[in-house]
């Protein structure tokens, strides 16, 4: 068990929810955060909170805040489908430079890291469950659509490095959609691009003929898992998935959310978001079962309560707006 820890990128959606839960635990914390996409309200009023504005690829600053904690949970990244066309320079300089920069300091003060990949590395699937062997299969480099994946991909690859050469205790996650209410429709993800749409009343806009799967998690969930295997990192490292085994079609997620905001929103089909040379990935799905025997931990919240969640938080931000 550890007393402080730092989380980079803490005041996004996952890092503001792994904030919350080491504050259920006693642990101070530490946030290193640039404020590019994430907020500072997403964090809680708590004393034991220290948020520094600041940029992960700063070597002194990284430095200063590894050593004053005892665990680093690695969540600082561009999200987004638009910001990573728009700026793929900065995303990979922060998936590589920073992650690098996170890592070294990590070894060198023997500090448990947590680090942040994504499921985007598998590239594109049948809709048969991911199994973390399968490794990375994402497009051509000259696809900018891939810069995200091939970042993320190179950051795993120096986080299992610097485990095997240092010993350091690592726990590598690569994360399935997850969503909340503090997930921001700005970014690219449909959940919260949903829920706006429904409260608006309508259309709700699914790209492509809908039968793109995906699987939900909620971030509660999600930061329940970083917790634990933040706590469980072995020595050497470990690569995990961490989502839900329980796809839904986009299609059908346009439904449930349309229904759970009670509105008779229309539902239409449009080209894909970002043109048609964008190469999308029609299926996603995890393995668990390594991620179930390592934190012997069940997701709490079903898909319908997240949505549930996601509809009431935007209803009532939208009330308190408008007054």
């Amino acid at each position: 068990m550890f007393q402080r820890l730092l989380v980079t990128g803490g005041c996004g959606l996952i890092g503001s929810s792994l904030v919350e839960r080491a504050l259920r635990a006693g642990v101070r914390v530490k946030v290193l955060d640039n404020l590019s996409t994430g907020t500072r309200d997403n964090l809680p009023g708590d004393p034991a909170v220290d948020l520094v504005v600041g940029d992960v690829c700063d070597d002194a600053l990284v430095s200063e805040l590894v050593r004053g904690c005892d665990a680093v949970a690695h969540l600082a990244a561009g999200v987004g489908v638009g910001l990573i066309l728009s700026r793929p320079t900065g995303s990979l300089r922060q998936s590589l430079l920073g992650t690098e920069i996170v890592l070294r300091h990590a070894a060198a003060a023997r500090r448990p890291v947590f680090f942040a990949s994504t499921s985007e590395v598998y590239g594109e699937s049948q809709g048969d469950p991911l199994r973390e062997e399968s490794g990375a299969g994402f497009g051509p480099p000259n696809q900018l659509r891939f810069s995200y994946a091939a970042g993320k991909a190179a950051g795993e690859a120096l986080a299992f490095a610097y485990a095997h050469e240092y010993s350091l205790p690592l726990a590598v996650g690569r994360f399935f959609n997850v969503t909340g209410p503090r997930q921001l429709p700005e970014h690219g993800a449909v959940v919260p691009r949903f829920v706006r749409q429904a409260l608006a009343g309508g259309p709700l806009t699914v790209h492509g003929d809908g039968r793109q799967t995906r699987s939900f998690l909620d971030v509660r969930d999600a930061a329940e898992y970083v917790w634990r295997l933040l706590l469980a990192a072995p020595t050497g490292g470990t690569l995990l998935n961490i989502g839900r085994d329980d796809p839904v079609t986009i299609l059908e997620l346009a439904r449930r959310v349309r229904d759970l905001a009670s509105t008779r929103a229309a539902i239409e089909h449009a080209e894909p978001a970002y043109g048609s040379g964008f190469v999308e990935i029609r299926h996603r799905r995890p393995d668990v079962s390594r991620l179930r025997t390592l934190t012997g931990y069940e997701p709490r919240y079903p898909l319908d309560e997240t949505l549930r969640e996601c509809v009431y938080r935007a209803e009532l931000s939208r009330r308190t707006h408008s007054r």
